[in-house]
C-alpha cells in the first residue's frame, strides 16, 4: 500500500504533521500486513497494550512531546481508525474533515445539515473546548454505519492536535465543511 502524498513526512512540515504522518504510515502498514493482533489491541480503548504504547509514542518524535494531550490524541486516532476498519477487507483512505464526512451521512433526502441527528452531534462536537473523543467516536460510528467514507485520517489527527488553538480554526473549518461541503474549504483528497 502506498502512502498518500499528504501523509508523506517531509522535513519542512511542522512537527505535528510529521508525527501524524508517522502514525498513519504505521496504521496503514498494520492493515497491509494484516497484523490482526495489533489492530485488535488498538480497538480496546481502555486496555494497555504494546500497540497502544506504540501509537502514543508517535506523539513524542525525538522524545519531545507535541503537547499535553498528544499521546491521548494519537491513541484515540489509532482506536478510531481500527474501529472504522474492523472487519473491512480494504483500507478506506477518507477525504476531508470530520465535518465533511458527516455532511454525507443520512438518507437520500436528509443528508448532513438536513439530518437533525447529524446537526445535533456536530454542534456538540464543535462547542467543546477539549477534543470530545466520545462524540467524535459517535461521528465515526455514524459514518461507518451509513457506509460512508471516513474523514482523512491524517487531517483528523492534525486537527485534534490543534483543537485548543485560541482562534478555533479547526472547529470553524469543520462547521464550514459540514454546512457548505461544496466549497472545499481545505479538503484533502
Amino acid at each position: 500500500m502506498s502512502i498518500d502524498s499528504e501523509v508523506v513526512a517531509a522535513p519542512q512540515r511542522p512537527a505535528d504533521e510529521r508525527a501524524a504522518a508517522g502514525l498513519l504510515r504505521w496504521l496503514y502498514d498494520l492493515v497491509e500486513d494484516r497484523n490482526v493482533g495489533y489492530l485488535a489491541d488498538l480497538r480496546r480503548l481502555h486496555a494497555d497494550s504494546v500497540a497502544k504504547l506504540l501509537a502514543g509514542n508517535f506523539a513524542a518524535p525525538g522524545g519531545v512531546a507535541l503537547g499535553p494531550q498528544a499521546v491521548e490524541i494519537f491513541e484515540r486516532v489509532a482506536f478510531l481508525f481500527t474501529r472504522f476498519h474492523a472487519g473491512e477487507t480494504a483500507l478506506q483512505r477518507g477525504s476531508g474533515s470530520l465535518g465533511y464526512a458527516m455532511s454525507k451521512v443520512g438518507s437520500a433526502d436528509r443528508r448532513g445539515s438536513e439530518n437533525p441527528g447529524c446537526v445535533r452531534l456536530l454542534n456538540q462536537i464543535l462547542v467543546s473546548r477539549q477534543p470530545p473523543f466520545r462524540r467524535i467516536q459517535h461521528g465515526i460510528d455514524l459514518i461507518r454505519s451509513d457506509s460512508g467514507a471516513p474523514p482523512n485520517w491524517f487531517q483528523l489527527t492534525v486537527d485534534l492536535l490543534r483543537w485548543t488553538d485560541s482562534e478555533r480554526t479547526v472547529q470553524r473549518d469543520w462547521a464550514r465543511d459540514f454546512y457548505l461541503p461544496h466549497t472545499k474549504s481545505r479538503r484533502m483528497p
